[in-house]
């Protein structure tokens, strides 16, 4: 009796697969139809006070369908306003074309004669094209951050896998701004000099091991950077703020690490710190079969791109 109900179990099973097989065989097509798709201007424009180039990725939306990643719109200019006042301006004779038309990776790169300075306050992006309409957006330029840095090297020692490593300290002190949400972007670059006046700069990791971080600190893969924020409490102190760089000792005894340190403290508008945070949400969620889908935040009129301004500070320790 087994055998036969076993028997029979397996031809409902073969003949289940065959009639699988068969609807798979004849194809099952469900026909989707896409919405039409109307490009409209995109705009990256993230400025900083003391940049020597002023960079913009400005381009067309492209459909789902559309082979080319982005394309740019024959003609396409960018500007910033003060109230009506251009400070600055991206047209197609005075910018350079960094990367392929055809990439959104290519950027309209500005060669500035002087540091870029940018008033405080709100400063206004205007982007045209001819058959498009205008891409607008609005951000405010912060102040230069208030803050002070010390630096202990080699204050600590640590192993890692058996392996000895050096641990220098950064304590951060940073003014809080009451009524606003301040939100620091903290990077650590190491230099090589080759000769005098000749040094070459690197990003360095700082929490981006998962180390134990300052709890008012989050690293950020999309700018590579601590992202230090006030949470918009004026009684959140920003001070005390301790960041460990760690330097793995290499085969002669000695760490390793460049000649010279520099470490760039920028307080961004909150425009920009959301765009940082959405893009990092979505990476993380891309690769993920089961995770809601994000969206990458914009601050434009078209709804797609970034406006976004910062003021830094600088330190050096040789």
């Amino acid at each position: 009796m087994a055998i036969q109900l076993l028997k029979h179990s397996i031809f409902l099973a073969l003949m289940v697969g065959l009639v699988g097989c068969e609807k798979w065989a004849d194809g099952v097509v469900r026909e989707i139809d896409f919405p039409e798709h109307t490009p409209q201007l995109a705009a990256t424009v993230n400025l900083f006070a003391g940049d020597t180039k002023a960079i913009a990725a400005l381009h067309q939306t492209a459909s789902t369908l559309d082979a080319n990643d982005a394309v740019i719109p024959e003609g396409i200019t960018a500007r910033i306003e003060k109230e009506g006042d251009v400070l600055l301006s991206w047209t197609p004779s005075d910018t350079a074309l960094v990367g392929t038309d055809w990439d959104s990776r290519t950027m309209h790169v500005l060669d500035l004669s002087a540091p870029l300075a940018l008033p405080e306050g709100e400063l206004d992006l205007v982007v045209e094209a001819p058959g498009f309409e205008p891409l607008t957006a609005t951000a405010v330029q912060p102040p230069a951050p208030i803050c002070t840095v010390g630096f202990e090297e080699g204050a600590d020692t640590t192993f890692d896998f058996g392996d000895p490593v050096v641990v220098d300290r950064f304590e951060l002190d940073v003014l809080n701004r009451p009524g606003i949400r301040d939100v620091y972007g903290i990077q650590l670059h190491e230099g090589y000099v080759y000769a005098p006046g000749d040094t070459t700069w690197q990003l360095v990791g700082i929490g981006d091991d998962d180390s134990d971080l300052e709890p008012r600190t989050t690293f950020n893969q999309a700018c590579y950077c601590l992202l230090l924020d006030d949470q918009g409490l004026d009684a959140q102190s920003l001070e005390d703020v301790f960041i460990d760089r760690k330097r793995w000792v290499g085969w002669y005894g000695e760490p390793e690490g460049g000649d010279v340190l520099r470490m760039k403290v920028v307080l961004m508008d909150e425009p920009l710190a959301q765009f940082y945070r959405s893009l990092e949400t979505h990476w993380e969620t891309q690769d993920s079969f089961f995770a809601n889908p994000s969206s990458i935040y914009s601050n434009t009129s078209t709804g797609y791109g970034i406006f976004g301004l910062g003021s830094s500070v600088e330190f050096f320790w040789e």
